[in-house]
């Protein structure tokens, strides 16, 4: 790029202006930019246009004090550097360019182009709007092959090198396609790979935000907020487990969920009555079909009211709860932001007296149309408005509601249909009012916060259950995401996979889609394949829209409902190696459903792979995502897989064409890696003797390190938990089998561990358990050995 774009104003020399032990602060013009490392792997960038003071608050960040870091600085007139042991960020002057280098030397993320600076607007700027300022723009240089991913929620395929990303939470037309690449949640977080080796960028914006990443121009990259100021944060990796480890540290880590939200749910808009929700649970029951949590949507309101009931549809809501309680069923409910105008409503009158709700440029009480017609809404931004927000969920929890389930955040309005506030809004905040332009992309946030909040508030003892639709970046600490209105189309099954592999990749990792869509009718054949893919989400709910045809799993005959029994049965044998998923998210921020490249980044092969998956490291899944089909093509990277159903071995890497009738999705299982299952039950409450870990024996080592806690509370945080490593290895002729040593207070339920080692072609000609007889059987190509549960070490050896 040898010209500047049209309006736009490079920064040109710079000098510095002061530093201190971790960065340094420079003068370029009227701008003030500065350059500090947080820690060894990470820097953080920002640039405060036309006088702006340093300010780095952010919805997006929950990590401000870091660690004291030996941050070596030197230079000159020319350039400066600011060396970390495992990083470097190069500073040049004249003019300002920025750029980074691991300590091996290799370079990533440098300006580019005309690199930061202001884009001025072509026609004069409204004087109420000038607080945000004018557009803020950074360019950077793309290497040669590097490639892009994650961007948060978003349509289209996995990767996003060559694409336009805008970061605008909207409520998409019903049906939305790729052409709306932006959907509820905004998280401009971006995933580089080349040869192997990542680096991440979080571009710090709650404005409107652009990505441009090497479409206009092949070798460069642009990032650009709608005013404001230009901060950034770089993660130096090198790989992408190390890059997601810092940014979720940055801004924030997935709390430990109740177990109970793992399991299968049932949602639909809206069973009318508490009759209805009575025979949906009772059909569950029934039928032998595994089901955790039944949903109220907005018609169990009265007059769409939010935090109260329909009197003559749910007449007694905390009977009707505690009977459900007693199936085995917990019920959450919907919220949305929007007040209904009515003086004689309590929530409406108190927010008004109170001043809580946003405002016209005026002064007035800004208003929209939503679900209650003519509504106010709470200014999320002032920690007042969602104290009061969060209490009020105490008549929802009073009555025996679980979960809270925050929609319509966007906000979505009425007027026009399907929009969005006007940028002039005022949030008045706590005396430091923001415009909706300043603040959008956080509203979504700011809600699912206060309703956390109070969640946890009210009721300490217990972890809280919030869902979102909209969000930014960091929404992983207040709530799950649930990607919205989908549709009950083939091609919305497939974009499942790669939309929620980015969202892992942007550190929301508890996230899932609707199970047979939500617009239009399923069928049964879709109905079945998408619960073949959505078990495996981390988020696992069937949910449907009014004036569409039932879809719960029994809806479409007994052949398709045999096929879903069976994959939610698996679903909730699954769940402690799910939770597991979750304890190490939690500790580390690794996505639970990832790409391939998350643990194969040196594989370029797994870099377009978007029609399948890996649940964790143990279990690689590639559902069907077309009619009429029974065979697929299945990528197999390194190392030895076996099919789940058949215990078929295949050497990676290969191309493989997979058999996956209905019933039987193609589901592989890493040799040598312990997964633990449950027995079949109904729900997560029943009972769970004994634990089973399987395996499938080849020759090497793997391991899994199994996590177990209450599954709701907090006393895993000072020490009542149950973490033991498995492992399994196999080699000349014996398999032996170590579960180490029980670390952590918490004792399980249970008196014994069932070890089931498959696929072994002969019977074994001996097996020991701790060097003496242990009690074992052979069938069917799988050897079952049963253990004590206690803390002790516990070693079986298999010789064959």
């Amino acid at each position: 790029m040898s010209e500047n774009p049209k309006n736009y104003e490079p920064l040109g020399a710079a000098e510095l202006a002061d530093h201190d032990d971790r960065g340094v602060r420079l003068w370029a013009g009227s701008a003030t930019v500065e350059v500090a490392a947080l820690a060894p792997d990470l820097f953080r960038v920002g640039m405060f246009p036309e006088g702006r003071p340093p300010e780095y608050a952010s919805e997006g960040v929950a990590k401000e004090d870091w660690e004291r870091l030996k941050v070596r600085i030197r230079g000159g007139s020319r350039e400066l550097t600011l060396s970390t042991p495992q990083a470097t960020a190069r500073i040049g002057l004249d003019p300002l360019r920025i750029g980074f280098e691991d300590s091996g030397g290799r370079a990533f993320a440098a300006d580019g182009g005309p690199g930061m600076g202001v884009v001025r607007p072509s026609e004069p700027a409204d004087p109420f709007l000038d607080p945000v300022g004018p557009a803020v723009r950074l360019y950077k240089r793309r290497a040669p092959g590097e490639r892009y991913f994650a961007c948060g929620e978003r349509t289209g395929g996995l990767e996003k090198t060559n694409s336009h990303q805008i970061f605008w939470n909207i409520d998409p037309p019903a049906g939305h396609t790729a052409s709306f690449n932006n959907l509820y949640t905004s998280i401009p977080f971006l995933l580089a790979l080349r040869e192997g080796r990542a680096w991440g960028l979080f571009f710090d914006s709650t404005h409107r935000v652009e990505f441009d990443l090497a479409r206009e121009d092949e070798d460069l990259s642009r990032f650009e907020a709608a005013g404001g100021s230009l901060v950034y944060y770089v993660f130096c990796g090198p790989t992408p487990r190390a890059v997601l480890d810092r940014y979720t540290e940055l801004t924030g880590r997935t709390p430990m969920p109740p177990l109970w939200a793992l399991g299968h749910q049932q949602s639909r808009w809206s069973y009318m009555t508490a009759d209805r929700v009575r025979e949906i649970a009772r059909e569950y029951r029934e039928r032998d079909l595994p089901c955790d949590v039944l949903y109220l949507d907005i018609d169990y309101m009265d007059g769409y009211r939010v935090f109260t009931w329909d009197k003559e549809r749910f007449p007694d809501p905390e009977g009707l709860i505690s009977e459900l309680g007693e199936q085995g069923f917990r019920v959450v409910t919907i919220v949305d932001p929007g007040v209904k105008v009515d003086e004689s409503y309590r929530i409406y009158a108190e927010g008004r007296e109170r001043d809580f709700f946003c405002k016209t440029r005026g002064g007035e009480e800004y208003r929209n149309v939503v679900w209650p017609g003519l509504c106010a809404f709470p200014d999320f931004t002032s920690e007042r408005v969602r104290e009061w927000w969060g209490e009020n969920h105490r008549a929802l929890l009073d009555a025996g509601v679980a979960g809270i389930w925050c929609d319509m955040n966007e906000p979505s309005l009425a007027i026009p249909k399907q929009s969005t506030m006007p940028p002039d809004v005022v949030h008045p905040g706590d005396g430091e009012p923001k415009l909706h332009a300043q603040i959008h992309n956080a509203y979504g946030s700011l809600m699912a916060r206060a309703a956390r909040e109070g969640l946890g508030r009210l009721r300490p003892d217990r972890r809280p259950f919030v869902i979102t639709r909209a969000g930014y970046a960091g929404l992983q600490r207040h709530a799950m995401q649930w990607t919205g209105d989908n549709s009950s189309w083939w091609e919305h099954l497939w974009m499942s996979m790669p939309q929620l592999q980015n969202l892992g990749l942007s550190g929301v990792a508890w996230a899932g889609v609707d199970i047979g869509g939500f617009f239009g009718d399923a069928n049964g054949e879709l109905l079945a394949r998408w619960y073949e893919f959505g078990v495996f989400q981390p988020y696992c709910r069937n949910h449907s829209a009014k004036g569409t045809v039932d879809q719960e799993p029994w809806a479409f005959g007994t052949e398709y409902e045999a096929v879903i029994r069976k994959m939610l049965k698996l679903r909730q044998r699954l769940l402690p190696y799910l939770y597991t998923l979750f304890e190490e998210c939690h500790r580390t921020g690794a996505p639970i459903l990832r790409p391939l490249l998350f643990e194969y980044p040196e594989d370029e092969t797994t870099y377009a792979l978007d029609d399948e998956f890996l649940l964790g490291s143990a279990l690689l899944v590639a559902p069907i995502t077309r009619p009429g089909i029974e065979h697929r093509h299945v990528y197999l990277p390194e190392g030895e897989w076996f099919h789940l159903w058949s215990g078929e071995r295949t050497e990676g890497p290969a191309h493989i064409l997979a058999r996956a009738p209905l019933g039987e999705p193609a589901v592989y299982v890493k040799a040598n890696t312990p997964v633990p299952l449950w027995p079949e039950s109904g729900h997560t409450g029943e009972g769970k003797d004994p634990l089973t870990l399987f395996a499938y024996p080849s020759e090497g080592r793997g391991e899994f390190t199994l996590y177990e806690d209450a599954g709701d509370g907090y006393e895993h945080e000072s020490g009542v938990y149950a973490r033991r490593r498995v492992e399994c290895e196999a080699g000349d002729g014996t398999v032996t089998v170590r579960l180490g040593e029980r670390a952590g207070g918490y004792e399980p339920p249970r008196e014994r561990v069932r070890l089931e080692l498959r696929a072994l072609e002969s019977r074994p000609r001996s097996v020991t358990l701790d060097g003496g007889d242990a009690d074992w059987e052979y069938g069917e190509e799988t050897l079952t050995v049963e253990l004590p549960e206690d803390a002790a070490e516990h070693v079986v050896k298999a010789t064959l």
